[in-house]
This record gives C-alpha cells, sequence and structure tokens, in this order.
C-alpha cells in the first residue's frame, strides 16, 4: 500500500512545466547551500502544504507514463533517463512544494516533510538525513538537477530498505 501512495505521488510530481536552459558559461558553477532542520513554526508552515495538488498542477504540464513513476519508485531511475518532461515535471513539483529553491537549492527537511506525506511509512528523520547527502548537486539544468537529487533519495531509501531485510 506504501507503495501505490508513493507511486501516485510521485507521477504527479514528475509533470512539471519547467524546462531546461543552456546556461552561460559563467553561470555554470552555482553555489550549494547547507540545509538545516526545520523549527516548530517551519514544520507547521511546510506540513500544510498541499503536495497532492502541486502534483495535479505539474501533471497539466508534463505528461508522464505510470510506468516512469512505478520504475523510480521501485529502482530509483526512470526507465529512459534521455527523456526531459518526467525530469521536470518533478523539477515543477520541488519547487511548488518549496524543496527547491527558484536557484535550484534543496532544502532536505522539506523534502522530507513531503515525502513522508507521499508515504506514511517514512520515517522524516531518516528522510533528513537521506536527503541532506543528496542536496549537494552540481547539474546545471534545473530539471536533471531536481531528478538527480529524488534519484539520490530514492537509490538510498531503496538500499536502506534491502539492507534491513
Amino acid at each position: 500500500m506504501h507503495r501505490a501512495v508513493l507511486i501516485c505521488a510521485l507521477v504527479l510530481l514528475i509533470l512539471s512545466p519547467i524546462k531546461c536552459k543552456k546556461k552561460k558559461e559563467d553561470d555554470i558553477q552555482e553555489k550549494t547551500t547547507t540545509t538545516s532542520i526545520p523549527t516548530t513554526k517551519d514544520q507547521e508552515s511546510r506540513s500544510e502544504i498541499d503536495v497532492i495538488n502541486i502534483m495535479k498542477e505539474c501533471n497539466e504540464s508534463f505528461r508522464i507514463q505510470m510506468s516512469y513513476l512505478e520504475q523510480l519508485n521501485n529502482s530509483g531511475s526512470f526507465p529512459d533517463e534521455t527523456d526531459k518532461t518526467p525530469k521536470c515535471y518533478i523539477h515543477c513539483v520541488l519547487e511548488s512544494s518549496g524543496v527547491a529553491s527558484e536557484e535550484g537549492q534543496f532544502d532536505a527537511a522539506s523534502a522530507a516533510l513531503v515525502l513522508t506525506q507521499l508515504n506514511d511509512g517514512y520515517d522524516t528523520n531518516e528522510l533528513i538525513d537521506i536527503a541532506f547527502q543528496c542536496t549537494d548537486r552540481q547539474e546545471t539544468c534545473k530539471c536533471e538537477r531536481s531528478y538527480q537529487f529524488i534519484k539520490c533519495i530514492m537509490e538510498k531509501q531503496i538500499n536502506k530498505i534491502e539492507n534491513s531485510k
């Protein structure tokens, strides 16, 4: 049941209206930011995020096949990693939910809160640790950067689950 909820959430997450743009040579080097654990006030405001609605809105712009989300949920990656549409869907959801900033930086605590909203089986504190390990991204395309961030989290979470069996 947890996988079904996560798959549905990821389907909506992947359909974003943001397109990758080539950056000028001087913009290629992006700054990275550190992520802090949210305060109670931050947690309250973030817990009110309507992730499902955000996913639906992003899905209107970036359509993705359900099989892509299932593959991401099961393996941690998309079946075709050359397709920009699902990556931009993820970017849309992450930016709209406050996980990604307009500058393309990620907030591990926000990522953990959003993912735990989508899957009750995830532990928020463990996801904060996992997401924090994935925040330092070097990709210049925001869609690719967002996908690699989620891919990193999913792969680490899958490995954690498999190793605990």
